[in-house]
Parts: structure tokens; C-alpha cells; sequence
């Protein structure tokens, strides 16, 4: 596994990829839960004595589901805690760039194998782990027992609040979805910290969000697709799903971009693509949607009161009087712009005070907690990608 993290470019670092090597996942998972699609069921696999499948289930680069919320006898449920994919936990913690000494802060303990990742490079006693859920939290601390040396303290708290006892922290890290920026996190950095949290901007429509506080603001940037669990308070299964959106009747129109993300030019996946759009009109003022496909495929629509567009690989779904209309001035504004995915904006947060658009391609909105300030960063960085 950690073989696979090098060669694909998720892990490079030497402390880290020590820490991978010297942190066995399998010591980290009692028990996973995999879902059945056709059966519509999730089903519980022990792995706490993991045979060659198991081991091999483990260690694959994908996240794994360790509990559920309002299980059933009939398998069905809720998911509320996991193990997240490898690869996306690497290049989580190769954005913070760890030190040793540093006090770090985990918002979310999961399985433990996060924090005792943490521990390995800044050392014992250094990284505090916070859940909501106690069950998550005794889970998390019999797996942290087996290695002595990676003292990690454990607390039962409600992550939005952060913990304050052991604040200023050099290094905070969520690993739970959160709407926005909480106030407790940036006041619990300390000068010159990292923040690093999963953003849930709308449905289908997540990212990693790092930056720094400067005189009580925070600024950072998007810096990859990635979901994660829902944060949540004691007692909460979650965030409320958002509600399907009524197409009524709808008239399938060529898309202006059918035919171009095919299979033999990857250039520019067509998720990838569509996410920035559909980003872009987020900030543009307009309400987004999301659903998957029988097919397993995803599809965005954008909203402007009665008028909307489902967004497909060949085909405009409109619905509405001037549902055409308001895709067609999304798309022109996107080009316009230059086509500028998420990670090309710099974001301001503050939950004090309001933002003013500094320029044309500036853009204000109110989180649930925050004034958001998203601004263009000119010229792009286009270099890794092309």
C-alpha cells in the first residue's frame, strides 16, 4: 500500500512515509461494514484476524465504513464513521507539513490510525483527538494502546468547539465534512498554524480547504476533491440530505460540451469539469443540486428560482421558462472567466464583519457561520496539470 501512495504521487515525504510504513492499518480495524447494492444492505466483515481477503480488503486504496448509525436487523443504516482512503489521508497530512514538536489538534478520532500517523512525526504527547461519538472514541483508544510510544490524548467534545484546554495548537485537522468554518478553530490556532478541513459547499460539491489566520481572518485555498463524513454533534446522525429537486416538464437540449470528455483524451475528467462549473455558479448566486445516476454516474443541475438545468455529458435538461437561458449565461461567464476551477480561488472567512468583491471576478457569500470572500488568484497555475 505504501509502495502504491509513492508511485502515484500521494506520499513523498521521508517522516511521513516512515510513518505510513511503521503504522499497520490492519491494527486499526475491528470490523468494517460493506454495502450491497443489490440487496440494499450493508454487511459487517470482521478483520480483527484478517486472512489473506481481509488483508488484502485493508490495504486497497479505498475508505472503509467502520460504523453505523440506527443499524437494523435487515442491514440497513446509516454510516457515521470511517476509515478514510489512504491516499487521500496522505495527501491530507503532506499539506500540513508536519514537524516535529508541533501541538496538533484532530477534529474526529475515527479508528485512531489518523492520530497515531500524527504522533509518529511530531512526537508523543503532542496530538490531542477529539469525537463526539463515544463509542468511535473507545474504539480509538484500545487501537492507540498498541503502540506505546505514540501517546495520543483522547477526549470526549464536540469538534465544533475544538478543545480548548490543550489551545494554541500549530497544526489543526478536521477529518469530518463541516459546512463552514467553525469560530472555535481559527481562534485556536496558534501564529503561523495550518487549518486544515473537508468543506461541504453544496451537495456533490466537497473540498479540502487549507489556510492560515491572520489578525483574526482566515485565508487558504481549495485544494482537492474529497468526502468525508458529516460533523456533527452528540446525538446527530449528520447533515440533512438535500431535497430532490422537481424537474416537472423538461426539455433535453445538446450540451456545448458533448463529445468532449471522452475515454481517450483524460486530460480533463469530465467530474472534474463539471464541478467547476457547477462551482462557479454557486458563487454566481445560483443553488446546486446533485444526483447519482442508475448507472453509477453523477449529474449536477444548477437553480435560479423556477428555472433550472440538469448538466449531463451530452445533454441540457432544462426546466422552466428560461431554464436555457440561465445555462447558457453560466457557461459564457465560465469561459469568460477562464474556466477557473475551485482551486484557483483564494477564500477569506471571517465570522466578524462583511466582505466587498475587490474585483470583477470577486465573489461574497454568507456560510452558515461565516462571510466568505472568494477571489480569483491571477494568473493561474496551470503548469502541474497541463
Amino acid at each position: 500500500m505504501v509502495d502504491r501512495l509513492i508511485a502515484e504521487g500521494a506520499l513523498w515525504s521521508q517522516p511521513l512515509i516512515s510513518a505510513f510504513r511503521a503504522t499497520p492499518r490492519h491494527r486499526f480495524l475491528d470490523r468494517v461494514f460493506l454495502y450491497h447494492r443489490k440487496q440494499n444492505r450493508w454487511r459487517e466483515v470482521i478483520t480483527r484476524e484478517p486472512g489473506e481477503e481481509r488483508l488484502r480488503l485493508i490495504y486497497s486504496d479505498r475508505a472503509l465504513i467502520t460504523h453505523l448509525g440506527n443499524m437494523k436487523r435487515d442491514g440497513t443504516g446509516t454510516p457515521i464513521s470511517s476509515s478514510s482512503q489512504p491516499s487521500l489521508m496522505a495527501q491530507m497530512l503532506e499539506d500540513l507539513r508536519l514537524e516535529p514538536g508541533q501541538r496538533v489538534l484532530e477534529v474526529g478520532a475515527g479508528t485512531g490510525y489518523n492520530a497515531a500517523l500524527i504522533s509518529h512525526v511530531v512526537g508523543p504527547k503532542l496530538v490531542t483527538s477529539i469525537d463526539v461519538d463515544r463509542e468511535v472514541l473507545s474504539q480509538a483508544w484500545d487501537h492507540l494502546r498498541r503502540p506505546p510510544e505514540r501517546v495520543v490524548n483522547l477526549h470526549h467534545a464536540d469538534g465544533r468547539h475544538g478543545f480548548a484546554d490543550s489551545a494554541p495548537y500549530d497544526r489543526i485537522m478536521v477529518t469530518a465534512a463541516s459546512l463552514d468554518l467553525e469560530v472555535a478553530w481559527p481562534q485556536q490556532l496558534a501564529d503561523g498554524g495550518l487549518l486544515l478541513v473537508p468543506l461541504a459547499l453544496a451537495p456533490g460539491l466537497a473540498y479540502v480547504l487549507l489556510g492560515t489566520v491572520t489578525d483574526g481572518i482566515f485565508q487558504g485555498r481549495l485544494t482537492r476533491a474529497a468526502y468525508f463524513m458529516s460533523l456533527r454533534a452528540e446525538g446527530e446522525s449528520g447533515m440533512a440530505e438535500d431535497q430532490a429537486l422537481p424537474l416537472g416538464p423538461t426539455e433535453p437540449l445538446p450540451a456545448p460540451w458533448s463529445g468532449w470528455f471522452e475515454p481517450k483524451r483524460p486530460r480533463y475528467a469530465w467530474l472534474g469539469f463539471i464541478q467547476s462549473l457547477v462551482f462557479y455558479g454557486l458563487l454566481k448566486g445560483l443553488r446546486v443540486h446533485y444526483q447519482t445516476l442508475a448507472n453509477g454516474e453523477s449529474t449536477y443541475a444548477v437553480q435560479s428560482g423556477g428555472d433550472s438545468c440538469w448538466l449531463g455529458a451530452t445533454h441540457w435538461l432544462v426546466s422552466g421558462e428560461s431554464g436555457t437561458e440561465l445555462a447558457w449565461t453560466l457557461w459564457r461567464s465560465f469561459l469568460d472567466a477562464g474556466g477557473p476551477r475551485p482551486t484557483d480561488f483564494i477564500l477569506r472567512a471571517s465570522p466578524y464583519g462583511e466582505f466587498v468583491p475587490s474585483h470583477r471576478h470577486g465573489f461574497v457569500r454568507k456560510g452558515s457561520v461565516c462571510s466568505q470572500s472568494w477571489e480569483l488568484k491571477e494568473p493561474f497555475d496551470r503548469s502541474t496539470w497541463l
